[in-house]
């Protein structure tokens, strides 16, 4: 048996399958990368295959990529045989948590691998199906009304991002899960340039533009599995989990250039000044500590400051 075909023996679709048939599976594909971010599965575009996970992780979303992950898939599952049994679109956004290997099967040999081992077995397959549909509808329902409940306590009312509160709850968990994993949480602290004197300058209210356009800027320019949070004020969190340094200084440029060419009005259509950004990298090593890591964004925050505001710093 070749390593792919042993790989595949360790999944839960193939498991006690003769060792000819794994053979013949491999002959008809071969696996793929998916990045970090990357979405395999989404409701809206059209599925062929069932996927089996042959390494790293995958988030289940329903309803959108920025809703609360509804499960974690690890090492030997498959997504995507439920749209492949009743010829349907995905119901649910699967995206890579991190790097990720897959296998990719087509539903012609999966039809033909259920037929050729017992008709029955697509049959009652397809009654799983709908069985887990009905459940899954269910979840989702359950879902959203616990989202509700704890929206208003997690998340900041102006801007629509995550609030203090949740930010330190969240920031410990992932840090705990970054010294475990051995993989690094790199975050961004980002300020607006001279909010005082826009707010004084343009109003209140134009500053409560300026900082919901910001929020705007963040919730389209993070990637699925990041987190945008008001730290306080005009202060911004964004929390990077599994991201070195290199990639935090991509995601903090493009945050940094969208909002520098975000159009900023009132709420009457007036026309106001754009608002441009400071940004403090930051990325834990192994003796980080939540407080030791936020200090860290603050002081390269202070210095593109020092350096003339509009810049990162890391």
């Amino acid at each position: 048996m070749n390593t792919i075909a042993a790989e595949l023996a360790q999944t839960e679709l193939f498991q006690d399958v003769p060792d000819t048939v794994l053979r013949m599976v491999v002959e008809h594909s071969a696996p793929r990368d998916l990045a970090a971010g990357e979405v395999l599965l989404a409701p809206g575009r059209a599925n062929h295959h069932v996927y089996l996970l042959l390494s790293g992780t995958l988030g289940l979303h329903f309803e959108s990529l920025n809703s609360p992950e509804i499960r974690e898939l690890r090492k030997g599952v498959s997504v995507g045989e439920m749209s492949i049994i009743d010829d349907t679109h995905p119901s649910a956004y699967v995206v890579a948590k991190e790097a990720s290997r897959v296998f990719p099967i087509h539903r012609e040999l999966v039809q033909q691998l259920v037929a050729e081992t017992n008709p029955v077995a697509r049959n009652l397959l397809r009654l799983m199906s709908q069985w887990m549909k009905a459940n899954t509808q269910r979840i989702v329902q359950d879902r959203t009304q616990i989202w509700e409940l704890t929206d208003r306590a997690n998340v900041d009312g102006l801007t629509g991002l995550y609030n203090r509160r949740w930010l330190d709850n969240a920031l410990t968990r992932l840090m705990a899960q970054a010294t475990k994993g051995e993989q690094p949480l790199c975050i961004l602290l980002i300020d607006v340039d001279f909010f005082k004197r826009y707010n004084d300058t343009y109003g209140h209210q134009a500053g409560d533009q300026a900082l919901m356009a910001l929020g705007d800027v963040l919730k389209t320019t993070v990637r699925p599995y990041d987190f945008a949070t008001r730290y306080g004020g005009e202060e911004f969190l964004v929390l990077l989990p599994n991201t070195t340094q290199s990639e935090g200084i991509a995601v903090a440029e493009r945050i940094r250039r969208t909002t520098e060419h975000q159009a900023l009005a009132c709420p009457d259509g007036k026309p106001l000044p754009g608002i441009t950004v400071s940004v403090g990298l930051a990325v834990s090593g192994p003796d980080s500590t939540a407080e030791t890591l936020v200090g860290a964004a603050d002081v390269q925050l202070y210095r593109a400051k020092e350096d003339g505001r509009n810049c990162v710093r890391y």
